[in-house]
C-alpha cells in the first residue's frame, strides 16, 4: 500500500456555553487524504483553482467572499476534481455534555482522539498527518499525544507520523479547513441554508466516512416523509439499533474482513442519511474498501461482506440498483421479489432436470428421494402447486 499524507483541520470551538453568542454547537475534524506521490500535483492544482476564486493569500471558509453560498459551492465544485479523500468526525457538543460521562473537555477530546485513532488508521495504516501549527485549541497536539500513548502497533504499521505547518505556507491545510468548515455548515443550525445540502452532493465521491457522534437520533441531510408506505420509523430504529451494536462490538477489531464490513456499513449509513430511498452501487462500496489497498470483486463483496453483515442481523436489501439500508415495506418487497425471481426459476429447473434423469435411467437415479435432498424436494413440490 502506498503511503498517504493527511492534511487535517477542525471547525468549531471547545466552548460548551451555548447561551453565549458565536459558540458552535458542533465540532468538526476533517482529514484530506492524498497519495504521497500526488501531493505536489494536488497542491499546485489547488493553488491554481484558489487563485481564480479569491485574491486573498489564504483560503478561509469564513472569508467574506465565501459567505455567499454560490461562491462557496463554485469553489467546492472546482476542488472536487482534485485527487483526495475525506474522513470527518462530527460531534454534537450539546448531546455529549447533557447527562453523559463526557461532561469535561478533556474527556470530550480524548474520546474524539480515540475515534480518529481507531477509524482513520483503519482506512490508512501508512499515514502521515500534517496540521496547522497555529491551532487555537491545540487539538492536534492532544491527538498526537493520545496516539503516541494509545495506538496499537502492528507488524504492518510501526507508528504514526505527525508534523505541523503554517496554513499560510501549506495550501492543502487551507483545503482541509475549507472542507471541514463546509461540512460544519451542513450541521450548524445557525448556519442553515437550504442549499447547504449541495455541499455533500458535490463532495459525495470524495467522502469515505462522516463519523457523527453521538449517532442517535439519526440525522438526515434532507427532508424525510414519515409515512409508513415510504418510511417506516419502527423498521429504521430497529435496523440502526443492530448497526450500532455491531459497530460497538467490533470497533477495536484487528480482523481485516470485519474492518471491510465496517467500512461498507459506514458508507451505506452515509448514503442513507443523504437519501434513505436511494441504492448504492457495488462499485461505490468496493471503491471505499480499495483505499486500504484491498481489491475485491462484486462476488466477494456480496459473499464475504454483505452476507456476513446479514448474518449479524443487519438488514441490507439489494436489487438490480445495488444495496441499501431499507426504510420501508416497499424496500423489503423489492428485496423479496429480487430473490424470488432468481430462486423460484432455479427450483423449477431442478424439478424438470430430475424428471429427465428419472426417465433416462428408468427411475434408477432418483436423487430427490435421498434424505439430504428432502428440503429441496419439498420446495419443488410446493413451487409446482
Amino acid at each position: 500500500m502506498s503511503k498517504k499524507i493527511g492534511f487535517i483541520d477542525e471547525s468549531g470551538d471547545k466552548s460548551i456555553h451555548f447561551e453565549k453568542g458565536g459558540v458552535t454547537t458542533y465540532f468538526v475534524v476533517s482529514a484530506i487524504i492524498i497519495d504521497e506521490e500526488s501531493v505536489s500535483q494536488v497542491r499546485e492544482q489547488f493553488q491554481e483553482i484558489s487563485s481564480k476564486h479569491t485574491q486573498a493569500p489564504e483560503i478561509k471558509l469564513n472569508a467574506k467572499a465565501f459567505q455567499n453560498i454560490e461562491k462557496r459551492l463554485e469553489l467546492l465544485k472546482a476542488v472536487s476534481s482534485l485527487d483526495f479523500r475525506i474522513y470527518s468526525v462530527i460531534v454534537d457538543k450539546r448531546k455529549i455534555f447533557e447527562d453523559s460521562g463526557l461532561q469535561f473537555r478533556n474527556s470530550f477530546y480524548k474520546y474524539i482522539n480515540g475515534l480518529l485513532d481507531r477509524e482513520l488508521y483503519d482506512y490508512y495504516p501508512y499515514l502521515e498527518l500534517i496540521s496547522d501549527k497555529h491551532g487555537t485549541d491545540k487539538f492536534m497536539e492532544g491527538f498526537v499525544t493520545y496516539v503516541e500513548e494509545n495506538h496499537k502497533q502492528t507488524e504492518l504499521f510501526k507508528g504514526p507520523t505527525f508534523s505541523f505547518s503554517d496554513s499560510k505556507d501549506e495550501p492543502l491545510i487551507q483545503l482541509a479547513d475549507f472542507v471541514a468548515g463546509s461540512i460544519a455548515k451542513c450541521y450548524e443550525p445557525e448556519k442553515f441554508d437550504p442549499r447547504n445540502r449541495e455541499i455533500l452532493d458535490i463532495l459525495d465521491k470524495k467522502i469515505l466516512h462522516l463519523r457523527e457522534w453521538p449517532e442517535v437520533p439519526l440525522k438526515f441531510f434532507g427532508k424525510v416523509d414519515n409515512v409508513d408506505e415510504q418510511y417506516n420509523q419502527e423498521l429504521v430504529d430497529f435496523i440502526f439499533f443492530r448497526i450500532n451494536e455491531f459497530i460497538l462490538l467490533h470497533q477495536d477489531t484487528t480482523n481485516p474482513e470485519i474492518k471491510n464490513q465496517l467500512i461498507s456499513i459506514y458508507y451505506l449509513i452515509f448514503r442513507f442519511k443523504k437519501n434513505p430511498y436511494s441504492y448504492v452501487y457495488s462499485d461505490e462500496i468496493i471503491d471505499r474498501i480499495s483505499v486500504r489497498g484491498i481489491n475485491i470483486s462484486k462476488r466477494v463483496l456480496n459473499k464475504d461482506i454483505i452476507a456476513r453483515l446479514r448474518e449479524s442481523k443487519i438488514l441490507i436489501t439489494s436489487s438490480s440498483n445495488g444495496y441499501k439500508i431499507p426504510c420501508s415495506k416497499a424496500d423489503i418487497m423489492r428485496f423479496y421479489n429480487n430473490y424470488s425471481s432468481k430462486i423460484i426459476p432455479m427450483i423449477d429447473t431442478i424439478g424438470k432436470v430430475d424428471i429427465v434423469i428419472k426417465n433416462a435411467t428408468s427411475g434408477n437415479i432418483n436423487l430427490l428421494e435421498n434424505e439430504e435432498y428432502r428440503l429441496l424436494k419439498d420446495l419443488i413440490e410446493t413451487a409446482s402447486r
